[in-house]
Order: C-alpha cells, then sequence, then structure tokens
C-alpha cells in the first residue's frame, strides 16, 4: 500500500503532440477491419454526410473504390489490402467515416502493456464486484482510496488484496479525477486503463480494445458505457435507455460538436504519452473527462468510442441521487466554458429557422406562406456553400437538416437550460398558437425518442422523468454559471445567414449544415 502526494500541480500546460502520419505508421490499417460508420450517409456513390467532425465531404476518385467496398460489406469489416487502399483507409479513417472494428470476444490476446486504474470513496460493494469482473482478464490494477471514512477503508483494503490490486490511499479526498490522476501516477504501463468502482467489466474489455490503439494517433478509446440495471424502480427502467453515461450504438471519432463529443471516464484507455501528468486538472471535480478529451483533441490526438465492447456502470435508484447527478453534469458547465470558450453556448440557431417556427405559428395564411420564400433562400445559400460539383438533391437535404436543426436546438434549449421559460411555454399552450408551436419543438425529441426507444415505464412516467432530467442538469447550469458569473452557458447565440461572397466554397470537406441535430450538451 502506498499513501499519494496530495499536492498536485497542474498549469495551463498543452497535452503531448501525437505523431505525424507516415506510410509507417498507417500500417495498421493492413491489419485492422474497418466498417462503415453508422449514421454516415452515403449520397450518389460519392458525397459522404456526417462522419467526425460533421462534414459534407466528396470523396476524392481515389479513394472511392475502397470507401464503396467498405459501404458494401456495412458492419462486417475489410481490410486494406493495397498500399492504395491503405491511403483511403487513413483518409476515411481520420474523417470519421469509417471506423476500426475490434476483435469479437474471446479472439484477442490480453495484452502486456496496460494496467488498471479503479478510483473508489465509500462504500466498497460496488468495487468487490467490479475486481471480480476483472479478475479473469489477469491485469494489473490500481485501487485508489480517495480518502474513504475508516470503516470503509478498511473493506477497500481487504477487496485490494484478495484479488492481488495495489491500493493507494489519499490522505485528503481529491474526487474522480484526483484519484485518477494519483492512480496513474503510480503506474508505469504505456496505456492505462481508468474504470470506475460501480462498473463491472465485460469478459476481455481491455482486449478487445487494445489493438484499436495500434493507431500511432489514438490517445484513448472508450467503449460503451451501459446501466447495470438490476431492478424495477422507476429510476433504473428510465436508465435503461437515457443513462447519463451511454454514448450510444453508433461509433464515432470524439470531437466537440458531434453526438460523441466526450467520453465517461468510467470506462477508457488512454496512451500515456498522449497526456499531461497528472492528465487531470485537479480543480475540476465534475466535467474532468470532458476537460480530458477536448485537450487531448486540440492537441491533434484521435479518441475513439468503440460501442461494440459494452461495459456496464451502476444505477442511482433514488430519485433525489439521480437528480442532484444531473444537476451536478450542469454544474460542470460553467467551468468548462472557462477553459474551453465558446464550447458550452446552449444553442446557436439561425434567423431562418426561428422565422420560419414564427410565420408558421402565425393565424394568417398569407403570413405562413413567407414560409416558402425563406425556405428557398436557405437553399440558395446551401446551394452556393456547397458548390455546383455537389448534386442539388444534397444541397435540399442539407437545407432541411439546417432547418430542423434550428427546431431541434430551440426545443433542447426551453427544454434544459431555460427550462423554467420551456415549462411557462407548456402552461400556455391552450392560449396560444405560438406557445403551441414552440411547445411541439421542445417535446419532439423526447417522444420520439420514446417511440424509438420505448422504455418499460410506459410514456407519461417516461416522458416527465425526462422533463426532470433535463430540468435538473438545467438548474446545474443555470446556478453555476450565476455563481461564477459565465453568461455564455446560458446565452444562445443566434447565427445571421448572410449571403457567402464569391470564391468562399470549395475544399475536400465542407461544414454546412447541422453539426450534431439529435446530440445532447457536449457536458
Amino acid at each position: 500500500m502506498s499513501r499519494s502526494p496530495q499536492a498536485e500541480v497542474w498549469g495551463d500546460v498543452p497535452y503531448p503532440l501525437p505523431p505525424a502520419r507516415t506510410r509507417e505508421g498507417s500500417e495498421f490499417a493492413l491489419r485492422t477491419p474497418l466498417a462503415w460508420t453508422s449514421g454516415v450517409a452515403l449520397r450518389a456513390g460519392r458525397i459522404a454526410i456526417g462522419g467526425s467532425p460533421w462534414e459534407v465531404t466528396p470523396i476524392p476518385e481515389a479513394v472511392r473504390p475502397f470507401a464503396l467496398k467498405v459501404y458494401a460489406a456495412n458492419r462486417s469489416g475489410v481490410t486494406a489490402s493495397s498500399a492504395e487502399e491503405q491511403d483511403a483507409a487513413i483518409y476515411l479513417l481520420d474523417r470519421g467515416i469509417v471506423d476500426p472494428l475490434p476483435p469479437p470476444a474471446g479472439e484477442a490476446a490480453t495484452p502486456d502493456d496496460v494496467e488498471i486504474v479503479i478510483p473508489v470513496h465509500g462504500d466498497a460493494a460496488p468495487l468487490e464486484r467490479c475486481l471480480a469482473s476483472l479478475a479473469a482478464e489477469g491485469l494489473p490494477v490500481t485501487v485508489v482510496d480517495d480518502a474513504s471514512p475508516k470503516a470503509d477503508a478498511g473493506r477497500i483494503r481487504r477487496a485490494a488484496k484478495r484479488y492481488g490490486a495495489r491500493l493507494v490511499v489519499r490522505e485528503e479526498n481529491g474526487g474522480p479525477g484526483g484519484a485518477r490522476s494519483s492512480g496513474f501516477a503510480a503506474t508505469r504501463a504505456p496505456f492505462v486503463a481508468f474504470l470506475d468502482a460501480d462498473v463491472i467489466a465485460s469478459p476481455g474489455w481491455v482486449a478487445r480494445l487494445r489493438p484499436l490503439l495500434e493507431d500511432p494517433l489514438i490517445g484513448a478509446v472508450g467503449p460503451r458505457v451501459r446501466p447495470d440495471v438490476r431492478g424495477a424502480s422507476a429510476i433504473e427502467l428510465y436508465e435503461e435507455t437515457r443513462s447519463e453515461l451511454d454514448m450510444g450504438p453508433d461509433p464515432s471519432r470524439v470531437v466537440y460538436g458531434v453526438p460523441v463529443g466526450w467520453l465517461p471516464t468510467a470506462s477508457v484507455i488512454v496512451r500515456r504519452s498522449a497526456v499531461t501528468s497528472p492528465p487531470f486538472e485537479p480543480g475540476l471535480r465534475i466535467g474532468e473527462d470532458v476537460d480530458l478529451f477536448w485537450r487531448m483533441h486540440e492537441a491533434g490526438w484521435t479518441v475513439r468510442y468503440a460501442p461494440d465492447v459494452v461495459n456496464h456502470h451502476g444505477v442511482r435508484t433514488a430519485l433525489k441521487d439521480f437528480s442532484g447527478r444531473r444537476s451536478g453534469y450542469g454544474s460542470s458547465a460553467a467551468e468548462l466554458e472557462l477553459r474551453h470558450p465558446g464550447r458550452l453556448i446552449p444553442a446557436r440557431p439561425s434567423l431562418s429557422g426561428l422565422a420560419i417556427v414564427a410565420v408558421l405559428a402565425n393565424k394568417r395564411g398569407w403570413v405562413r406562406l413567407l414560409a416558402l420564400p425563406i425556405a428557398a433562400y436557405e437553399l440558395a445559400r446551401q446551394r452556393r456553400i456547397l458548390g455546383k460539383r455537389i448534386p442539388f438533391s444534397v444541397a435540399v437535404e442539407m437545407t432541411g437538416r439546417s432547418l430542423y436543426s434550428d427546431a431541434f436546438w430551440m426545443g433542447h434549449l426551453l427544454r434544459r437550460d431555460w427550462w423554467p421559460v420551456g415549462w411557462a411555454v407548456l402552461a400556455l399552450t391552450p392560449l396560444s398558437r405560438l406557445a403551441r408551436a414552440v411547445a411541439l419543438a421542445m417535446m419532439w425529441e423526447p417522444v420520439r425518442d420514446h417511440l424509438l426507444r420505448p422504455t418499460r415505464l410506459g410514456p407519461v412516467k417516461s416522458l416527465a422523468l425526462r422533463l426532470l432530467d433535463d430540468a435538473s442538469y438545467g438548474s446545474g447550469v443555470i446556478r453555476n454559471a450565476i455563481r461564477k458569473r459565465v453568461p455564455n452557458v446560458v446565452t444562445p447565440r443566434v447565427r445571421f445567414p448572410s449571403w457567402p461572397k464569391k470564391g468562399a466554397v470549395g475544399g475536400p470537406s465542407i461544414q454546412a449544415g447541422p453539426q450534431a441535430a439529435d446530440a445532447d450538451d457536449s457536458a
């Protein structure tokens, strides 16, 4: 057992830079099966819509044969078989159009260059289940006791000894980030897997994810983290489809502005050479994982989400704990905005989208007809932005996506960061046509999600908990915005859709349209 130093020094230190792309460093593409990323659309056999960052990408002619081969294989996987396909694979990987597949369960060898770090505070029962789930993989484990009470500390010590784990004891509580940093400092392996104490690891999860790190530009990779539902309480049944740690079924490069804009460090493997020491900023007790992966991406590293591998985490069953946890997540917005200016602005609707909602809500028919010239203007803008080499049908699709995104984010804002205003709008729906239009934008996403991913709760309880979920998060945002004096996190920015200047279009990839119309907040 060892004790960690409590004085942690951290400044505004950038993460180390990744190596440059080389042909030798890209040889992993000749060994790694690649799959077309679900959620990325292919139009006319040559235009990709989506990826990470979210873009409209005309696929170069040299890349197209391999892209079409991977697209046809769907999620079964294709391995590059020549230098030309290797180059095409790297082009598609670095744009999030394809993603590497981990080996099937049971087919990956246990790595010898990974250590596992588990922070724990208080109750040791979840830790015991976590350590039991890791025993078969046989990797070195470091447990960090984050200044637990004496009675809990004894049980934590016994659990670590029983499963052969090293124990590091902090004398002062530093929160999850501080505890993980202490564990990181106590390890020496080139890769460190962070695992929360309430996580049940799937067999061989590290062995399956480790091959993805053969790409020397990948700084971290994380599995899908689903709730470990053991009962039938309302919270557990809600969490089955709306867990705050479940980033969904679609693989992704983890970048700001896409649905998977960060990873929970409840389960993740990090390359030691891609981070500073300590890797987590000591000043952040919530949102430290968002900060970690944003800083890593800003340095040029690739972070990947690989939902083919699934771990499970414990669920808080009390309504007070559920609401408090969501509020805590919201409170991190102000701290993150101070460190990453402009990223926590709650919505960026366009004036065109807001105008269409307003005119469609008007009682007069001739006013509602004004939606047509507004939409036509947006279509002409998209056509000019995308250029003539992009099919007209894609410009029409992007116009629809853009206008839908505006309505989506307006509803999202009124359910979460402006929930007191949103709830007032819901109360006014019997009296106002405009209120009904805004309420439709507010409730579209929860209703759609319930229809596509129904919970076992039924629609009424499910939607009620969704509103509580969003309002709890928003309350945390509002409270800390006032406390920290960070208005950005509660102030939307309206975009004015000016006419693109001549010569402003072109390039291999075109950022156009909504970046993540179906994403939750980045933090």
